[in-house]
């Protein structure tokens, strides 16, 4: 059984069950209006709106470092400038396009002028100095593109971490944003939030922020309402009150006599009668027995489940469980109708010996025991074979306490 209440101060908008309706989990039972899920709403759409931008740009930043990964390789390997240019017109590189082309650019054309000067030498053309120069300006623009070529590799993959970092990121932000709707009594699904967070703007302009459900958290009966529209719903305020007949919990307490035959029954089958259907057996399980005896009335807690998918059984109802010992004992038991108390004192009705044809009935006292289904155990007052009046003792008691009055003057 569960108190169904707003977590935060609310106006009820519309309620959805009556009191006694049967519901399943997930049923709707009252929409609510706050401006406080209104807020959150649009604090969990910012967020959701900014993982959207983190998710291009970590895909951006993923694309780019690929480019690069693929793009390194082939300009150590000296593929003609033209060709690379090419190849990657239509390829993702951002800044690392102009950065290691123009860098591999530069170093094609000083390799191309010291060949050209080393052949101009080798031929005596043109002195040693000019080759000597081309070689050592083809070093420098080498060095440049190698170095241009690490620092790209590792910038790429750089960006590639940070947005990779900030994608996740939003998305604890969308899910903290999540959470704290869900705190506030609206359940969310986080995970389709954040697979869904390109849709966050399809939103219609009306769009309620501030409405929410409370819905049934699993399937029972209402036993209580109290929501009424436009009535303010704070915290305190108890709105339903939704419990799960299918089974019932059963209490009961144990004599101390009883106490033995507990262990033996420990998680077995208890038998249950209940006063509302005479005659009727209920099945229930025996869940657990107390520990301590209570000093006044010498008794031991029982605690046991009962079916109730008929719903029969209500709670606060008055039962009496039957315990089935692993030994029988024989005691004498009169039928429950024909116990009769006077002046705080068990009796029974017994036909007096008489040769007329009228019957004539006296009290007879006894110590009476526990009762076992409509039967009760009499200690003392009774013998075997004793006749009682089991159909109409109460007339009976109410004619001998007749009797007894003293007649006013």
């Amino acid at each position: 059984r569960v108190e169904i209440r707003s977590r935060v101060p609310s106006v009820v908008r519309e309620v959805h069950a009556v009191l006694g309706q049967h519901v399943k989990r997930g049923d709707p039972l009252v929409t609510l209006d706050s401006p406080d899920v209104g807020t959150a709403r649009l604090k969990l759409r910012a967020t959701q709106r900014a993982l959207l931008t983190a998710r291009i740009e970590a895909d951006w930043k993923a694309q780019i470092a690929e480019t690069v990964a693929s793009l390194v390789p082939q300009i150590l390997s000296h593929v003609d400038a033209e060709t690379l240019e090419k190849e990657y017109a239509d390829k993702p590189l951002g800044a690392f396009r102009g950065i290691l082309l123009d860098a591999y650019s530069q170093f094609d054309m000083a390799t191309h002028e010291e060949q050209k000067t080393a052949y101009l030498s080798g031929s005596q053309i043109m002195g040693e100095h000019p080759a000597i120069l081309a070689k050592h300006t083809r070093q420098g623009f080498q060095a440049k593109l190698l170095t241009a070529v690490e620092q790209a590799k590792f910038d790429a993959a750089q960006q590639m971490r940070l947005s990779h970092q900030a994608l996740k990121a939003a998305e604890a932000a969308v899910i903290d944003a999540g959470q704290r709707l869900r705190i506030l009594g609206v359940d969310e699904d986080v995970q389709k939030l954040i697979d869904d967070a390109d849709k966050v703007d399809d939103a219609a302009v009306d769009d309620k922020v501030t409405l929410y459900q409370l819905v049934a958290p699993f399937e029972g009966n209402l036993i209580t309402k109290s929501a009424v529209v436009s009535q303010r719903a704070d915290p305190m305020d108890l709105l339903f009150t939704l419990a799960d007949l299918s089974d019932v919990w059963v209490t009961a307490n144990i004599p101390e006599s009883d106490i033995a035959k507990l262990p033996n029954i420990q998680g077995g089958p208890v038998r249950l009668s209940a006063t509302a259907y005479p005659g009727r057996i209920f099945d229930s399980k025996l869940l657990s027995v107390g520990s301590l005896v209570d000093p006044l009335t010498r008794t031991v807690p029982l605690l046991a489940r009962a079916d109730n998918r008929d719903g029969l059984l209500k709670p606060g109802m008055f039962a009496r469980i039957l315990l089935d010992a692993p030994v029988s004992e024989t005691v004498l038991t009169v039928p429950a109708a024909s116990v009769v108390e006077i002046d705080g004192r068990a009796g029974v009705f017994r036909p007096e010996a008489s040769g007329s044809d009228q019957h004539t009935f006296e009290l007879c006292p006894i110590v009476s025991g526990r009762q076992v289904g409509d039967r009760i155990v009499v200690k003392s007052g009774l013998k075997e074979g004793d006749l009682v009046v089991a159909g109409g003792p109460f007339a009976l008691k109410s004619e001998l306490i007749l009797q007894n009055t003293p007649e006013e003057d």
